[in-house]
């Protein structure tokens, strides 16, 4: 009973086992270094979300900076953010060639990941909207990334990639950025009117700058 039962279990794990290609047979170069296929494949996936946020904090960085509007702080943090997301995308094409799972049909995505303004962020509100669409973008890309290490449970070395340092730095941004937000909000509170409220927002960017906040 106790060896049909641990059969039974033995099977079950080898169901659930990734199956890795280790291809060694046909002498062209690169070869494929030991990878599990689905987690490759969702790391390639996953890129395109990557350069989508960093499109996306560059665009509400070039709207923040313009002369008439004029916040250098918050301008200054989505440039930041968009230059961490692509770093992000980076490491993942780095580590894509280090295991020799690249190629010309990886990158197809490069073609059409570019984010447009027509996918929509109303920065009406001011620098309170562009950082609670920040919360947002990151929740979703965090949540994302968290489904690359379930895919690459059984490749140790592509969990340990995306969980650190990546997934660490998605979770100290989110935590700086819910900080941020509650300080701005505790800000503009106080207040009575709009005039008083865009004061508040003035010199919470200003902290910004400085980097006090964030």
């Amino acid at each position: 009973m106790n060896s049909v039962l641990l059969l039974g279990l033995l099977a079950l794990v080898s169901g659930t086992t990734a199956e890795f290609t280790c291809t060694d047979d046909d002498g062209e170069f690169p070869k494929k270094l030991c990878y599990d296929e689905d987690c490759a494949n969702k790391i390639v996936g996953h890129i395109e979300h990557e350069f989508h946020a960093a499109f996306k904090y560059l665009y509400m960085a070039a709207m923040f900076g313009q002369y008439n509007i004029a916040r250098p702080g918050i301008t200054k943090f989505l440039l930041e953010s968009a230059s961490v997301e692509r770093s992000h995308a980076m490491q993942m094409l780095d580590y894509l060639d280090t295991r020799g799972i690249s190629g010309n049909s990886s990158y197809r995505f490069l073609q059409t990941s570019v984010w447009t303004p027509t996918n929509g962020v109303d920065l009406v509100n001011g620098i309170e909207t562009a950082l609670e669409e920040a919360i947002k973008m990151e929740i979703g890309v965090t949540s994302l990334i968290k489904e690359v290490i379930g895919a690459c449970s059984d490749d140790y070395h592509a969990a340990d990639i995306f969980t650190n340092p990546i997934l660490d730095e998605q979770h100290e941004g989110l935590r700086k950025l819910q900080g941020a937000i509650k300080t701005l909000k505790a800000m503009k509170a106080n207040p009575i009117n709009d005039e008083g409220r865009m004061v508040a927002e003035y010199f919470f960017d200003l902290k910004l700058q400085s980097g006090e906040i964030l």
